[in-house]
């Protein structure tokens, strides 16, 4: 693992030059740069090998640049045990601040926002901090590109105002208006846009301040109690056990101010639900509580995060065999119950189409076993709500994605791009894109990453080399990697005989009830765990 960091390392010295000109091409794309900078950045500060590779890899980037100067100057404080005050974390803040300026100049909200924060990361390390003079610089920025249309991403306004709520208690007044100002616009305006899930964050950070100000609260727990109920109605198409949750979550939320009343609606109406999502999971050979399975997949995640970070526990649930279905388990039950399975099935699409015929045990090719698509279906399941509800507790977060998709060799700039798309899309509730942006990028990745590691993926046809098909990637990992990753890739993308969902979505044939969020959150998971997985059965640890 360690020299497949030390690779990626010194790929984004390569790959910021390039942002760097993409963001003077189009200042809208900064978080690109960004995302750049503070990789960078992460690395030095947490692993003191990468030191060494800075000074010759800094030949890639422009001379006298406050990027380069950032840089430099981190290299210098983290090499040098944080002793080298005036060649380390002075010149580092000098260059955040000229960063700042450059940034605000050249209209790079992102790398504006992310200036703003690093400076008050290292200063506040130094002691002395003044959150009055540093806060109000940021509300200044804060409200100027928040009202409205957001020029920067609704993450980073989040991490500043959660910064200034770590210090309320020692801000002037003025700053506290000033704050409370910027999450009621925020709140008011992810209500409009049918955020439900953001507008929430924001009324309890207007709970938290009007708290502190003694102030009376009572229309920010009515509006918190109204969020809820326009999210259920938003998502009353939803499965019932996605619109059990929402329930659950507002009766935790709201139980202090929730009226009797509206709090025994609600929880008759959870046990409604739930008995209504039973009966639409799934069937499978043995019981599934899909709590528990919820439970096991959130607990591990919670439970590697205060071991490391949140986008560490992502990469580690990229590993397990979560959401994927088990083949192997799903022939041993053919084979103790071998009638369900021995003939032939003639397989007909969602649109009614015949789209292929799977033989019966004993015939030639392969038939899945009767229980494995609906396994996989009740495990694509589990994992979406299990993620649904790390997202909404605020422990997973779109750029744990980022880092994750960061350290994958082999994904090209494009991939990157398309993916970061995809993920905006999905964290703002647009389903729909972000699966027809992601889908195509899956066979990319694939490819991409299985050439990086030094692995052929054409085929002969005839005197001509071609690039095999998804499915011929997903044989390699079935044949290399693992037999039920692979089988579970085939089944759910390009098999006629299971969800065959690449070319369901290439051929217009997708329904529009399907282009949600499991399905989304799950490709992504998916592509992802494709380009770690080749990488960790290739790349020397």
């Amino acid at each position: 693992m360690g020299k497949i960091l030390s690779i990626c390392f010194l790929n984004l010295f390569v790959m910021i030059s390039d942002k760097l000109q993409q963001a003077d091409v189009d200042p809208e794309k900064d978080y690109h740069l960004k995302g750049d900078i503070r990789r960078i950045l992460e690395g030095l500060e947490s692993d003191l090998n990468h030191s060494g590779l800075v000074e010759e890899e800094l030949e890639t980037l422009p001379s006298d640049h406050p990027v380069s100067d950032l840089i430099e100057a981190v290299e210098v404080w983290e090499s040098s045990g944080h002793e080298d005050f005036e060649n380390g974390i002075q010149a580092a803040l000098t260059a955040l601040d000229d960063l700042y300026e450059l940034a605000l100049e050249n209209e790079w909200y992102s790398v504006a926002s992310y200036s703003l924060l690093k400076s008050m990361e290292y200063r506040e390390e130094l002691s002395g901090f003044d959150p009055t003079t540093e806060f109000g610089e940021v509300l200044d920025f804060l409200h100027t590109r928040f009202y409205g249309k957001s020029d920067v991403h609704l993450g980073e306004l989040r991490t500043h105002v959660q910064k200034m709520l770590e210090n309320l208690e020692t801000m002037e007044d003025d700053n506290i208006s000033s704050l409370l100002d910027l999450v009621e616009d925020r709140a008011t305006q992810q209500r409009k846009n049918k955020n439900y899930t953001s507008e929430r964050d924001y009324l309890e950070y207007q709970l938290t301040i009007k708290n502190q100000l003694e102030e009376d609260v009572f229309s920010e727990q009515s509006r918190m109690i109204e969020s809820y109920e326009d999210e259920f109605e938003q998502k009353k198409s939803a499965k019932s056990a996605i619109k059990a949750s929402i329930l659950e979550r507002a009766v935790v939320t709201c139980q202090a101010y929730l009226p009797d009343e509206k709090e025994n609606t609600w929880r008759l109406k959870i046990r409604e639900l739930n008995k209504e999502a039973i009966e639409e999971m799934p069937r499978r050979a043995e019981e599934v509580d899909i709590s528990e399975d919820v439970s096991r997949i959130v607990n591990q995640f919670k439970q590697s995060k205060k071991e490391s970070s949140s986008w560490e526990a992502l990469a580690m649930l990229l590993y397990s065999p979560v959401g994927q279905g088990d083949f192997e388990k799903a022939l041993e039950i053919a084979g103790e119950h071998p009638a369900a399975n021995m003939l032939p099935r003639h397989v007909i699409s969602g649109q009614g189409d015949s789209v292929g015929y799977e033989p019966g045990f004993g015939q030639e090719e392969e038939k899945a076993p009767s229980s494995y698509i609906p396994g996989m279906e009740v495990s694509n399941h589990v994992l979406a709500v299990a993620l649904h509800q790390l997202i909404d507790e605020n422990k997973l977060f779109e750029a744990d994605f980022y880092n994750v998709l960061s350290l994958i060799p082999g994904v090209s700039i494009q991939d990157e791009a398309f993916l970061t798309d995809a993920l905006i899309n999905l964290f703002e509730g647009r389903y729909a894109e972000s699966i027809h942006i992601a889908i195509p990028r899956l066979e990319s990745i694939t490819a991409n990453v299985y050439q990086e590691v030094g692995k052929a993926v054409t085929k002969n046809q005839g005197t001509v080399y071609r690039q095999k098909g998804l499915g011929g990637l997903f044989g390699l990992i079935e044949e290399d990697i693992d037999l039920n990753f692979g089988k579970y890739l085939q089944y759910r993308y390009t098999n006629t005989s299971g969800h065959n969902l690449r070319n369901e979505v290439a051929h217009g044939q997708l329904k529009y009830s399907a282009a949600n969020f499991t399905q989304a959150s799950t490709i992504i998971f998916d592509t992802l765990r494709v380009g770690a997985r080749i990488n960790a059965e290739y790349r020397e640890v």
